[in-house]
């Protein structure tokens, strides 16, 4: 009972409403739409026992497999053409999850309930995130479990003795879990690592905890990552579409292969570095891959190439129904202009409270560790890629907005504000931020509309 007296009512209302909005008319349009023409077959393999080649670590496929098992779904239909809409379920509520997710990440870093409202809100009110979570998709289950691992180990920081170990054992599983849908997870633990390096070099941690500590976040997320692929190859035991890119001593262990024998044997080991090292080569040899909607790191904070992700037919009156993964302009244009001028003010003098320096170290950190290494890899990228970021540079703009706008007070009483003005302005930025995502709303739900209509949603030219 003393959790749910802790559980304030804009949480519940926030969480409400990410459920809402990711599962409303989630089953449409009953067609397939851009990468689910992948992942739905990667979930059908699963069923059917098909091996399946992909460069991505194979939790997320597993976990949709799992859903299609446990929902009933029919491995043959999921495989076909057919669309495979009743997997929409399972990465709809992770992404509806990810919201209270950034709500408590605020909390944990010292943020008023204002400011953890605001950040939480713009995320739920985010069109790009809306598209990503109702879509078979892999990608609203890395962000839940890579932010989900920071905010568990953020916890662990503040109890003591089993408490503690339990939120860091959290802290690593869900690390561990982000890493095995993609390999970009991995900045998870990374992040782990930092603070924990920061509690022991600035706050003079205890070096027996600190010891287990670091043992923890390292062996447990590596027993997760070796897990999932074990899983991966207990299941997969039948000739499939993914044959082609193993060794043969591999193809030799799967029923149905032409290189099949009952006395083949190898080892997990040798499976797990040959389809590792497979993955690599498979990423490395996009770097000559083109995409009409492929799109270069520097220019995702302005969103300048959404992608298209389905398009409709026609109507008898012209209306037609698309599917952009286009993000609120408001969220993210507004994130980046109170980036931009908070940066320029503290590069001109202004100092950050001392007790706020962990909270936006950590943040500018995520923010860049989710998006400056997309600058080193030499292959076609999309919009979806920056979403890890977004979500920390939100958080950031968020707190660092609060602190200078005086949203961000220790009173606990939401709209104690120290003037008229700023409680206006607060409520100002939540209804732009609503705004711009009812506008875009009929791009994230394929509604039909008229032509000129979508002219109207097209704000920049590289947009079509």
């Amino acid at each position: 009972m003393k959790f749910f007296r802790r559980v304030h009512p804009e949480l519940i209302l926030l969480t409400l409403a990410a459920f809402i909005t990711r599962f409303w008319f989630v089953t449409k349009p009953n067609a397939v739409v851009f990468d689910e023409v992948y992942f739905k077959v990667y979930a059908g393999d699963y069923l059917t026992h098909s091996y399946y080649f992909d460069p991505h670590p194979p939790l997320g496929k597993e976990l949709l497999g799992l859903w299609a098992w446990l929902s009933h779904q029919s491995g043959a239909i999921l495989t076909s053409s057919a669309p495979g809409v009743d997997l929409r379920y399972l990465p709809a509520f992770a992404g509806a999850l990810i919201i209270p997710v950034v709500y408590v990440l605020l909390r944990q870093l010292g943020g008023s309930r204002r400011i953890a409202t605001l950040a939480a809100l713009a995320v739920l009110a985010d069109n790009a995130l809306l598209v990503e979570s109702r879509l078979v998709l892999i990608d609203s289950m890395l962000v839940l479990f890579g932010l989900g691992a920071v905010v568990a180990y953020l916890a662990s920081r503040t109890r003591t003795g089993w408490r503690s170990y339990t939120f860091v054992a959290l802290a690593a599983i869900l690390g561990g879990m982000a890493s095995s849908t993609k390999w970009t997870g991995i900045s998870a633990l990374g992040l782990i690592g930092l603070i924990w390096l920061y509690d022991l070099v600035k706050k003079h941690a205890n070096l027996k905890q600190a010891a287990i500590r670091l043992a923890m976040i390292i062996t447990i997320p590596t027993a997760v990552y070796l897990t999932v692929f074990a899983i991966h190859f207990a299941t997969l035991t039948n000739s499939g579409q993914g044959d082609a890119f193993m060794p043969l001593r591999f193809q030799a262990t799967l029923v149905g292969n032409p290189n099949y024998s009952p006395t083949a044997h190898e080892s997990f080991i040798h499976k797990f570095i040959d389809l590792n090292v497979e993955m690599n080569a498979a990423e490395a040899s996009l770097k000559t891959a083109t995409h009409p909607y492929g799109s270069a790191w520097y220019t995702w904070p302005i969103e300048s190439r959404p992608v298209y992700y389905w398009a409709g037919d026609a109507l008898p009156n012209g209306n037609q129904g698309n599917i952009y993964l286009l993000g609120n302009p408001v969220v993210w244009w507004g994130t980046l202009i109170v980036l931009a001028v908070l940066g320029g003010q503290f590069l001109a003098g202004r100092r950050i409270p001392r007790r706020w320096v962990f909270a936006i170290g950590l943040l500018s950190t995520a923010y860049l560790a989710n998006w400056l290494p997309f600058s080193l890899i030499h292959r076609v990228m999309f919009l979806y890629h920056y979403l890890f970021a977004l979500i920390y540079s939100i958080a950031l703009a968020s707190l660092g907005l609060g602190l200078v706008s005086g949203w961000n007070l220790t009173s606990d009483h939401f709209w104690h504000f120290r003037s008229k003005a700023s409680r206006n302005g607060y409520i100002a930025a939540l209804v732009l931020i609503v705004v711009g995502f009812v506008y875009f709303i009929p791009l994230s739900y394929g509604n039909p509309i008229s032509p000129s209509s979508l002219v109207q949603h097209d704000w920049l030219k590289s947009w079509r």
